[in-house]
């Protein structure tokens, strides 16, 4: 495969992203306003054509079916926020309720901030060994070898799996774009 410029653009962003980690959540409550804006930004990188990543629907939801702490107030706090965040980052990879319980298990190895500046680590982590290569190879791709600590081996395979479906969206996304262009030297050639 040759990559194409859109592409190898993307691969560079994604191998940049960096999560907001526990220490830099807001010390205060939030609205939920402000909650769903805070999560689009952060992982605006995710969202496709305007793809809608979260809604105050979708929170509600959350709360309803368990997933997180109720909001105080109608406030959510540091401990919601990383709920939605990471909800948000893994539902298009697991159901719903095995989010839930991926959740609950991170958090009985490592404790709540652990646990998520952990996931962040690692998905970062995953974007890098996923999106490096094809900045740095251009043709041929190997992905390098990656040793996974026990405690960290869910979270490392789901991390790597979203990694690998943001990437198969992208080609897909502009491979269907370069097909649908013709090229300059195409179209001037059918202009003749």
């Amino acid at each position: 495969m040759d990559i194409n410029n859109e592409l190898y653009d993307y691969a560079t962003a994604m191998a940049r992203v960096k999560l907001i980690r526990w220490h830099e959540m807001p010390e205060f409550s939030i609205y939920s306003d402000q909650l769903l804006q805070l999560v689009r930004d952060e992982l605006s990188f995710m969202s496709f054509n305007g793809d809608v990543l979260v809604t105050k629907s979708m929170v509600n939801n959350y709360v309803k079916w368990g997933m997180m702490p109720k909001p105080i107030k109608k406030k959510y706090d540091k401990l919601q926020i990383v709920y939605v965040l990471v909800i948000t980052l893994l539902k298009p990879i697991l159901p719903i309720m095995k989010i839930k319980e991926g959740i609950q298990l991170q958090i009985l190895i490592e404790g709540h901030e652990n646990a998520y500046n952990s996931f962040c680590t690692v998905l970062e982590e995953s974007l890098q060994e996923v999106f490096l290569p094809i900045i740095e190879q251009r043709q041929n791709y190997t992905f390098k070898e990656r040793t996974l600590s026990a405690d960290k081996l869910a979270i490392s395979s789901i991390t790597l799996a979203l990694s690998s479906k943001l990437l198969t969206e992208k080609i897909i996304e502009t491979k269907i774009i370069k097909l649908a262009k013709p090229t300059q030297s195409e179209g001037d050639s059918r202009d003749k």
